[in-house]
């Protein structure tokens, strides 16, 4: 994975459980759907047959990946779909401290150019057809962590920060959504600023003087998933 080509986001899950069947129910429950499941060991050997469906009689299907990495704190994988041009589908990590790691949440392909387009600085395209764009995929992920209770998720690219490490049980046994933007300032040094703010805004004066003079790697987004 390089640097600061993907742009990645954390949350909370209250519901995580290692009572697997539970999960799985919740989960359906919330998402009106059956799941394609492959269970795993540390090492990747499978633990059941390949491919083992739910029968919650759901009209939706996903598929689900529990992974046993050290203990019996199972962590899931969801892959979900979506309808946007750069990704047909999300990943969401579940961990057992109740982090989520929301994998391709491709605004742009690189962090870079996403930074450029809400500064006013893109030379590729006009801001408000990015807007639109990133628009059409708030939408799509925000229809999904809503069904799921998920309120609000942390924007970052891969820059092999300390918060990458945010499923580590050892370091952050529990965890808040307001100690994820903490955790980024003071082990990063990462300014997180309101993605929705700047997705409103309509002239590059109306922006704050913080965010344009901040560098790429050293900007971070809270979304608060309002809808447009």
């Amino acid at each position: 994975m390089g640097i600061a080509k993907s742009i990645e986001a954390y949350a909370i899950y209250r519901d995580y459980t290692k009572n697997t069947e539970m999960f799985m129910k919740k989960l359906s429950d919330k998402l009106n759907a059956d799941f394609i499941v492959n269970t795993y060991d540390r090492e990747y050997e499978p633990l059941h047959i390949k491919d083992k469906p739910t029968e919650y009689s759901k009209p939706n299907k996903y598929r689900l990946t529990i992974i046993y990495y050290d203990n019996d704190m199972p962590v899931y994988e969801l892959r979900l779909p979506i309808n946007y041009e750069y990704e047909n589908s999300i990943e969401l990590v579940f961990n057992p401290n109740q982090s989520v790691h929301i994998m391709f949440l491709t605004f742009e392909h690189l962090w870079k150019c996403f930074i450029y387009a809400l500064k006013f600085e893109s030379i590729y395209e006009n801001r408000q057809e990015s807007i639109e764009r990133y628009e059409t995929l708030r939408n799509e992920y925000i229809r999904i962590f809503k069904k799921l209770g998920i309120d609000s998720i942390f924007i970052v690219t891969h820059a092999h920060y300390n918060i990458e490490n945010l499923e580590n049980e050892k370091m952050y046994p529990t965890l808040t959504f307001s100690d994820i933007p903490k955790i980024a300032k003071e082990k990063d040094n990462l300014t997180s600023f309101d993605l929705e703010k700047i997705l409103r805004t309509d002239k590059v004066s109306e922006l704050s003087k913080d965010f344009l003079a901040e560098t790429s790697l050293k900007i971070a987004f809270i979304d608060n998933l309002n809808p447009k």
